[in-house]
């Protein structure tokens, strides 16, 4: 049996792990400034309706992405 095989199968799940960390980071920052966007405009011109429908296309947009990524992780 080789030494080098269980170094090798620790720095593939040592990858695996940093990735995992990097998708989380990304999903957390999308939830953020889509949340953030969102109160934002809604602070900012409060009472109109036009403004309270872009913030909902905006979470929505981030929602799509938060899938999207979810749907590409699951295919690897």
């Amino acid at each position: 049996m080789s030494a080098s095989k269980p170094l090798n199968d620790m720095s593939h799940l040592h990858a695996r792990r940093r990735q995992a960390r990097r998708r989380r980071y990304l999903f957390r920052v999308d939830i953020g400034l889509g949340l953030l966007i969102a109160a934002a405009a809604l602070l900012l011109a409060p009472g109109v309706a036009i403004v309270a429908v872009a913030a909902l296309l905006i979470l929505a947009v981030c929602g799509v992405s938060i899938l999207l990524e979810q749907w590409r992780s699951r295919r690897r």
